[in-house]
C-alpha cells in the first residue's frame, strides 16, 4: 500500500512537471524570437535548410514566434481572463503586443523607439515585451 501511494505521487508530480515544461518551453521561444526582433541577436541562418548558404530567418519570423508563444502562454495560464487582472496588468499585457507589431509595421513606433538611442531603444522594448511575457503567463 506504501509503495503504492509513492508511485501514485511520483505519477503525479511527473505530470505537473509535464504541464509546466511547456510554458518554460514558450518562454525560450518567447525570449529568443525578441531577442531577434529587437537586435539582441544578428542573423540567424538555417545552414540546413537551403542549398545556396542556408536560410536566414527575418523579423517576420521573429513577430509570427512571439505573437505565437504569447497567445498561447496566455491562453494556458492560470488566469485566463483579461478581465481578471489589474488595470496596470492589462496594460503590462496590452503593451507586448503592441510593441512587437508597432516596431515592425508603425514607422512612429519605430522611429520613437531608434530616438531613444540606439540600442537604448530596442533594449527598452524587448524589456516591455519581457514585462508584458511574465505578466501574462502568471
Amino acid at each position: 500500500m506504501s509503495s503504492q501511494y509513492k508511485n501514485r505521487v511520483s505519477d503525479m508530480a511527473s505530470d505537473y512537471m509535464n504541464i509546466r515544461s511547456l510554458p518554460a518551453m514558450l518562454s525560450v521561444g518567447f525570449i529568443l524570437a525578441s531577442l531577434y526582433q529587437f537586435g539582441g541577436i544578428s542573423d540567424v541562418t538555417l545552414t540546413w535548410l537551403a542549398d545556396s548558404g542556408g536560410y536566414t530567418l527575418t523579423n517576420q519570423h521573429a513577430i509570427m514566434v512571439s505573437l505565437g508563444a504569447f497567445a498561447a502562454a496566455f491562453a494556458s495560464s492560470e488566469t485566463k481572463r483579461f478581465e481578471h487582472y489589474e488595470r496596470w496588468e492589462q496594460v503590462a499585457i496590452a503593451a507586448g503586443p503592441g510593441v512587437i507589431l508597432g516596431q515592425q509595421y508603425v514607422t512612429e513606433v519605430n522611429d520613437f523607439l531608434l530616438s531613444l538611442g540606439d540600442p537604448l531603444g530596442m533594449q527598452l522594448a524587448f524589456g516591455a515585451t519581457i514585462l508584458s511575457w511574465g505578466v501574462a503567463v502568471q
